[in-house]
């Protein structure tokens, strides 16, 4: 019997071409959509999980409290991981991953045929660690033992695709390198290991002896976000002992400065990879985010299973002569729904099989797009076929199960005597119902992504407070005073370039110096502020405005005697109403205690999802990034002889360059991506909706054509006929919208609270939404209106 039925189905699909098609591509197009999300949102959760000890490793992280302002931070001072362990027993293993000062270019053979590489060019990802990181972290090792490989200083471990660049098919155990700027000058290769997986928030391939700098022993004060603490405790009592100890260790050591409270926590290592407010060395994602994408690949799915809901029905009262005629010959309504679910089944396993090709389709492109690498693959994947099978299953109940009962539960006699169209007119409600839901969470989708893109194109178009255009930035290797003069006497002779100023960070960057300060007025006040070292043509070179006083200049002392400091800094500082009166005020800070003599206009010097910092600007010997100017018509030239210096400056180095608003691009490049993401996901719930408006209106028109016919008869013509569906339909665009509105006012606007400047929701966005809801809606009703009005009227008036 189950051969017949199979038999049958695929002659029913052969005889209903169109029909068929639609259904298997709408579900196809669904299922893609759902399984492709299934496998980002399984990636994303299986970071750093494939580590043996990774339930019982933890990362040190700190909130701070600090004049009326909290911080959160990774970071952790150069004593505190060995004072960490000699405090708690409960501790295995532990070690410092220190990514803060890593070299940039790698030499080999500096006597003879010297070879040099950027880091960038070998895809390094470089970090300082002790011989207990591999105790922690698993590796596949390839050359030499993990125990031993970092027991000494000089000594460096990296993965097979950095070896194979550096050395060809050489065995490079033993064979030593030169890493500029380093602790020491030449390293020994004692490790190889295996090219890392993709889904992990330590990403490095390239591992060296981790040496504290002597300056570092003793310091507690100086923390970077870069430099971070792991380590592994024994078991859940270790875990509770260590966490709660770290405010004694906090008072003990003195880590906390007067009027400061930091409190230290531990964060389980597979926390880490949604970790958004701690900085990771790798791409951290948000839980949140994670669900929306979950949430609409499942409404995707629903919308693509209401299709072959309303397709199914559509088509119902074609069948129904086929219906009566099973009944008759003694089909009872058990074997009629099993026969249909089992169509659905064959319709969904052929939607299956087209969506498997599609998902590889997609995620070949989505892989490369996204740095997903090979991280996202099904074919060795059991949770991934486990969520097909799933799929299939859940898709051929949730399609398939309405219409079987619609189509078994028809009268014998009134289907085989055709007086089904006027009952089975009554069965409409559903199917609007299924419509607007559809339409409903495609109106959402637009709306969504027309606010990502504004919002995308607002933050890449706001006033920074400085100027980003034709604006080079090179970043420099801790250099000589006399290589940074000679490079900046070489560039001031060029012709293409207007100005060259040389600073810590530039104007705005996600590299952010920062530290406590001291205003001495006729009462002291504290505060916390960035700090940028900058030259005497910073604020020409950025065009900086000053708004008060003076600028910097040029003195025979060491250390800072002058600072500038922006309108925030006034402003808390309580000179809101006039800044100008900050100016001849004392600021001690860094070390340096100087006189402020002038006030800069605000600029931003991070991305817009922060507010605007207090600021003091100083001369100061620790530039590295020179930001150039140069001439827009002389692009070429300027670039040529930027390069030209840079090779007669630092000949061991490897030249690189930016552009400053492709660096203030990349600020925003995740979410760039996500709205690309959303958006291809709008359009396909755009299509799907397409289809399930498409199946109603065929609906329709198979129902109601006698009427069609009469009204041709009468006089009506096409546009009448058109008119006629459009209105129906306009209602159920208008009951979906205002379904729509609401939740997507809702969403958008917690979306939006994550950016301190941000585009407001105004009714021009969802105008816009349904305006083009309603030209999709009005062209895909016309193609079957039109093609319905121009039937004969002959055809569907004539009686059986």
């Amino acid at each position: 019997m189950v051969r017949n039925y199979i038999k049958i189905a695929f002659r029913n699909l052969f005889n209903n071409k169109s029909h068929a098609l639609i259904n298997i591509g709408g579900l196809a197009v669904g299922v893609a959509c759902a399984f492709v999300i299934f496998l980002i949102i399984q990636f994303d959760y299986s970071f750093d999980t494939y580590h043996e000890n990774a339930s019982r490793t933890y990362r040190l992280i700190y909130e701070e409290r600090d004049n009326g302002e909290t911080r959160y931070g990774p970071g952790v001072p150069y004593p505190l991981p060995e004072a960490l362990k000699e405090e708690f027993p409960q501790i295995e293993h532990l070690t410092m991953v220190d990514a803060n000062i890593t070299p940039s270019v790698v030499l080999i053979d500096r006597e003879t045929g010297r070879k040099k590489f950027s880091l960038q060019s070998l895809s390094a990802e470089f970090a300082h660690v002790n011989s207990d990181y591999f105790r922690i972290f698993d590796y596949t090792w390839l050359l030499g033992d993990p125990k031993t490989a970092l027991d000494r200083p000089g000594t460096l471990v990296i993965s097979k695709p950095i070896a194979s660049k550096l050395f060809g098919n050489e065995n490079p155990i033993g064979k030593t390198i030169t890493l500029h700027p380093y602790h020491e000058d030449e390293v020994e290769i004692t490790g190889v290991v295996a090219e890392l997986p993709e889904n992990t928030n330590l990403p490095f391939n390239m591992l060296g002896y981790a040496r504290i700098p002597e300056w570092a022993k003793s310091n507690w004060g100086s923390i970077a976000s870069r430099t971070q603490c792991y380590f592994t405790v024994n078991g859940e009592e270790g875990r509770e002992a260590v966490a709660s100890g770290l405010d004694d260790f906090v008072d003990k050591y003195g880590i906390e400065d007067e009027g400061e409270e930091k409190i230290y926590r531990l964060q389980p290592l597979e926390e880490l990879h949604f970790s958004t407010q701690y900085e990771t060395y790798g791409r951290s994602t948000s839980k949140a985010g994670l669900l929306a994408l979950g949430f609409v690949g499942l409404m995707l799915l629903i919308t693509a299973c209401i299709n072959f809901i309303n397709l199914n029905t559509a088509v119902a009262v074609k069948r129904s002569k086929e219906v009566g005629v099973r009944k008759v010959l003694g089909g009872t309504r058990g074997q009629l729904i099993g026969y249909f679910l089992l169509e659905t089944a064959l319709v969904t396993s052929l939607a299956v099989v087209i969506a498997l090709i599609l998902s590889d389709a997609i995620l070949e492109h989505l892989n490369a797009y996204m740095d997903f690498g090979d991280g996202l693959t099904f074919l060795y994947n059991p949770g991934a076929w486990l969520f097909i099978g799933a799929l299939l299953v859940g898709v051929t109940l949730l399609a398939g199960f309405y219409p079987s009962l619609v189509l078994s539960g028809f009268n014998p006699v009134e289907a085989i005597r055709n007086r089904i169209n006027a009952r089975y007119g009554r069965g409409l409600t559903l199917r609007r119902s299924l419509v607007v839901l559809q339409f409903a969470i495609a109106q959402v989708l637009i709306i969504a992504t027309i606010v990502i893109w504004s919002q995308m194109r607002h933050l890449q178009t706001a006033d920074m407070g400085f100027k980003r255009e034709a604006i080079v930035e090179v970043p420099m290797p801790n250099p000589t005073d006399n290589a940074k003069s000679q490079f900046r006497d070489a560039l001031e002779k060029s012709t293409s370039i207007q100005h060259i100023s040389l600073t810590n960070t530039g104007a705005a960057s996600s590299n952010i110096w920062s530290g406590d300060f001291v205003l001495y007025d006729e009462e002291i006040k504290e505060g916390h502020a960035q700090a940028k070292f900058i030259d005497e043509e910073f604020l020409e070179t950025y065009g900086v405005k000053l708004i008060s006083g003076d600028p910097l200049t040029e003195t025979v002392e060491d250390t800072a005697t002058q600072f500038l400091v922006n309108e925030t800094l006034a402003r808390k500082m309580g000179y809101g109403g006039d800044p100008a009166a900050i100016v001849g005020k004392e600021i001690r800070y860094w070390g340096n205690r100087a006189t402020v003599v002038g006030v800069v206009e605000d600029f931003n010097t991070h991305s817009l999802y922060q507010e605007i910092q207090p600021v003091i600007l100083m001369l100061e010997g620790q530039q590295v990034l020179a930001g150039i100017k140069i001439k827009p018509r002389q692009m070429k030239q300027a670039l040529t002889e930027i390069r030209e210096a840079w090779n007669e400056s630092w000949p061991d180095y490897v030249f690189s360059y930016q552009f400053l608003d492709d660096k203030i691009a990349r600020f925003y490049e995740d979410e760039r991506k996500g709205a690309v993401l959303v958006s291809i996901f709008t359009l396909i719930a755009i299509f799907i909706g397409c289809l399930g408006l498409f199946a109603l209106v065929s609906y329709m028109a198979a129902t109601r054509s006698k009427e069609i016919a009469v009204r041709k008869v009468l006089g009506a013509e096409i546009a009448d006929i058109l008119a006629m569906f459009s209105k129906e339909f306009g209602r159920l665009i208008g009951m979906a919208f205002i379904v729509a509105a609401p939740i997507a006012y809702l969403l958008m606007s917690r979306w939006l609270n994550d950016f301190a400047y941000r585009i407001g929701l105004g009714a021009e966005i969802f105008l816009g939404a349904l305006m083009a809801t309603v030209i999709v809606a009005v062209v895909t009703i016309g193609i079957k209106s039109v093609r319905t009005a121009a039937t004969n009227p002959v055809h569907n008036l004539k009686s059986e």
